[in-house]
């Protein structure tokens, strides 16, 4: 008999805070996220570039050329599109020169590259430009070639850049190489002159 009441009363606290509960979640979904609704507290969603960051800690380095180009023009993207902190440009910054190959990096150091960037940063937003898609070269183009020993391949960018309401497009060549490690690495690009296109 003892045991009985004991089982009633356990079930019955149970009963009592299942039903508190349901009421807390009743109340706090009536204004829709649960959040107080005070000024000072609004929760604000991350970034384009904090997106980026915070894939960059987990993602594992881009297995192809194709690939490669295509995370670098994403970093570039917000370089000149978007807005963020100093810090975070350093971290953008360190994150496209992991994807240069050490000879490329060996040209400058990372207070020359930074220094370099901002300056380009600087051109474009007094030219009101932005970058409103890239293209890279499909998978099957891309040029693979052996040069002193090391794996190389060729690959194009297309960029469409935009200033105001016009629109211009600008192509670049890039050169990347095999690292020790596996891993494609940026070696150079440049501009391709409009009398480069059609090769």
């Amino acid at each position: 008999m003892k045991r009985t009441g004991n089982i009633k009363a356990v079930v019955i606290m149970l009963i009592m805070v299942g039903l508190v509960i349901g009421y807390y979640f009743y109340l706090t979904s009536r204004s829709g996220s649960g959040l107080p609704k005070d000024e000072d507290q609004v929760v604000e969603e991350m970034t384009v570039v904090q997106e980026l960051l915070v894939r960059a800690d987990y993602r594992e380095y881009p297995s192809t050329p194709v690939q490669v180009l295509k995370y670098y023009n994403e970093i570039t993207a917000c370089f000149y599109n978007e807005k963020y902190t100093d810090n975070e440009l350093e971290q953008l910054a360190m994150e496209a020169r992991s994807l240069y190959d050490l000879d490329l990096i060996m040209n400058q150091t990372q207070e020359e590259y930074l220094s370099d960037l901002k300056d380009d940063i600087a051109t474009f937003e007094a030219g009101n430009i932005t970058i409103l898609r890239s293209s890279v070269t499909p998978a099957t183009d891309v040029d693979y070639f052996n040069y002193e020993g090391r794996e190389c391949a060729r690959l194009y960018a297309v960029y469409t850049l935009r200033s105001g309401t016009v629109n211009q497009l600008s192509k670049e060549v890039f050169i990347m190489r095999k690292d020790d490690e596996g891993h494609w690495k940026i070696l150079g690009f440049e501009l391709v002159k409009d009398e480069e296109e059609g090769n």
